[in-house]
């Protein structure tokens, strides 16, 4: 389509500008392939450069915000889906074990003989003590938690802001134990790393066995390293990964392994 002499100058005037070719395109009305052509050798001052680096962030920013409109949106969708989960689901005390179970897995000790578990949010700390509590019968007693401070913290703050979370009496919080701040960078709201423990062999075997029987069933079958009275320590960990990579290498390279 043959365009009138005027639209090609008045695309050029808009060029210069700062306009990009989209943009000349959609106020002239022509297609953005003659836009394109017209204005392909055509020199942009200082001024329509600035113009153009200005829009650009403009347009960024409006997609900033079309797509946190769309997240918002997702995430409420989401929850809803949530929410609908939990009204349609009784926790029962089997459901409770086996969730607590699962934390205990993700951030439980690599030792049997008792239960601990080490966290610095209160949430999560928060959730597992629920779990636990509903899953069992507890003498409260036997609960002690240790925090790990900086050495910017105020000890008697903290201890109390965990008091709180937990409802563990203060007296069966043993003497923290502040760690030296580098000065590097200071956590805002950060309350510290504590580590809860409950002296009942019997109750950390029982988690660990589910968390255990849980795998066997989603892969069939269970690692003896992984038994509930076998629980590998982080260096047997460590020495399998080693033999799994020392294998991959050889498969690639042969012999040794090694690529030389």
């Amino acid at each position: 389509m043959a365009y009138d002499i005027s639209i090609k100058l008045k695309a050029i005037k808009l060029r210069k500008k700062g306009n990009s070719i989209r943009e000349i395109a959609r106020k002239l009305n022509i297609a953005q392939s003659s836009s394109s052509l017209w204005l392909r050798n055509i020199t942009i001052p200082p001024t329509g450069i600035k113009r153009m680096i200005k829009q650009k962030k403009l347009n960024r920013y409006k997609m900033s915000q079309i797509w946190i409109q769309k997240r918002n949106a997702q995430q409420l969708v989401y929850h809803q889906i949530a929410e609908n989960i939990f009204q349609n689901t009784i926790l029962s005390q089997n459901h409770a074990k086996i969730l607590c179970a699962t934390l205990f897995w993700a951030e439980g000790s690599k030792l049997i003989n008792h239960v601990a578990f080490t966290n610095s949010d209160p949430v999560m700390i928060t959730t597992f003590l629920s779990l636990l509590r509903q899953s069992f019968h507890l003498d409260e007693t036997k609960f002690h938690v240790s925090v790990h401070l900086h050495e910017y913290h105020d000890p008697h703050i903290i201890r109390q802001f965990w008091v709180d979370a937990t409802q563990i009496p203060s007296a069966q919080f043993i003497r923290p134990y502040l760690k030296p701040h580098t000065a590097i960078r200071k956590k805002d709201n950060y309350r510290g790393c504590i580590t809860v423990r409950y002296y009942d062999v019997k109750i950390a075997r029982e988690l660990t066995a589910i968390y255990n029987v849980s795998l066997a069933h989603d892969h069939h079958t269970i690692h003896p390293l992984y038994s509930c009275t076998n629980r590998p320590t982080q260096g047997t960990v460590r020495s399998l990964y080693q033999n799994r990579h020392r294998c991959r290498k050889k498969a690639l390279f042969g012999g040794d392994g090694s690529p030389f």
